[in-house]
């Protein structure tokens, strides 16, 4: 047997995409819901630039702070891994819009000046927060497409999802130089915030529309 050939597996990759893409962009539905993965993640990448400078610079902390910071993501991630099952029967759209306003929601007092045990409270709620998101919206997914569909749909969905975090890193550098490390966290919190309560709002509209049609 050959060795694989690169060069076809990207264009098989590359044909996969093209393909989800496709069946996305036809349903509204999973077109918005794409939308939400991409700001939802690209929101969140500037955080990666903003924390470590408002933990150095503007309260004065440590290595020792960031990296609690971080472990308080953590714990609530693996938190939030194990109560996602219980959440199943909820519906999974209005699930998955609030977890992205309490997310938001969460992350505001970083950024706002609260106190390091609020701060880092908050970072524990947003961890506990991810877990849920990241399977509602694959449940979605999964939900939307047939078998042979779904793999090209969840290839399309990891490139955008991929691609997006660092694009919101990299705006995460013009931002701290613009306005600072804590506006930035303010900035990326209200964001996020505005985007679950922004992608709520359509969906109330589509439902009103339907039920008055």
């Amino acid at each position: 047997m050959g060795a694989p050939d690169p060069a076809q597996g990207q264009a098989r990759g590359g044909v996969s995409r093209a393909a989800g893409f496709g069946v996305i962009r036809h349903n509204r539905k999973l077109l918005g819901l794409l939308t939400l993965n991409f700001g939802f993640f690209f929101l969140f990448g500037p955080v990666y630039v903003a924390l470590p400078l408002h933990v150095s610079q503007e309260l004065h902390g440590s290595a020792d702070l960031l990296a609690a910071f971080y472990s308080a993501f953590g714990a609530g991630a693996v938190l939030g891994a194990l109560l996602t099952g219980y959440l199943s029967r909820w519906g999974l759209w209005p699930t998955t819009i609030g977890v992205v306003i309490a997310f938001g929601a969460a992350m505001l007092p970083v950024g706002l000046g609260a106190s390091t045990v609020v701060a880092l409270g908050s970072f524990v709620l947003a961890g506990l927060l991810s877990p849920p998101y990241l399977s509602m919206s694959m449940a979605l997914f999964q939900r939307s497409a047939s078998t042979t569909l779904l793999p090209q749909m969840l290839t399309a969905s990891a490139s955008v999802r991929i691609l997006s975090v660092p694009l919101g890193t990299a705006l995460g550098g013009p931002l701290v130089g613009a306005f600072g490390p804590a506006r930035t966290l303010q900035f990326s919190a209200v964001a996020i915030l505005a985007l679950g309560l922004a992608t709520a709002g359509v969906m109330a509209l589509r439902a009103w529309g339907k039920t008055g049609a």
